[in-house]
């Protein structure tokens, strides 16, 4: 009779064992995504930071300055020879634009973020630069030049055709900071 109830309680306590490691397993799925997540977040969080440093650049904020106060429309030979000795500066302003168009592309970038940060700038860019872009994938026969900055340039005027954009300081007028 003893060996009898021994044996259900061995049985009883393998099969709480068993659900207990089920259980345990479940529960580090949960973790593992909810880690997964936060860390997704965190990213999210870093990238956008840095974004915002990009604007502090001086070689940024300058190659910025004179494309925008560029007529548009310039070859590339004309648009070289107004900005000649600060043409590494606009450059690093087109790369710029040029990596953030692939990180859009490949959703290691959120849309809304630089759209918020960047569609402006971009777009005013790729309006004063085009000419001069084509002018360079023609002179060095490399259709690519500035592929993903008029990929995304093209996105963002797309989506302003039906939508005109409405200014940060006008659609959020009510906004009021609520503590968390």
């Amino acid at each position: 009779m003893v060996h009898q109830w021994m044996r259900m309680n061995l049985e009883t306590a393998a099969q709480y064992a068993e659900v207990f490691g089920v259980l345990t397993i479940i529960g580090a799925v949960i973790f593992s995504w909810y880690q997964i997540q936060q860390l997704k977040r965190d990213r999210r969080s870093a990238a956008a930071f840095k974004l915002t440093e990009i604007y502090h650049s001086v070689t940024f904020a300058h190659g910025m300055h004179l494309v925008f106060n560029s007529p548009e429309n310039m070859s590339a030979d004309e648009f070289e020879a107004m900005h000649s000795e600060h043409m590494g500066d606009i450059v690093t302003l087109m790369t710029t634009w040029e990596s953030i168009g692939a990180m859009i592309f490949r959703n290691e970038l959120d849309w809304d973020l630089m759209y918020d940060y960047f569609a402006g700038a971009i777009v005013v860019t790729f309006q004063k630069t085009e000419r001069v872009i084509e002018d360079w994938r023609e002179k060095n026969n490399r259709p690519s030049y500035f592929e993903w900055m008029q990929w995304l340039a093209e996105r963002v005027m797309d989506l302003e055709d039906d939508t005109p954009p409405i200014p940060a300081h006008i659609l959020h007028k009510g906004w009021v900071h609520t503590p968390q």
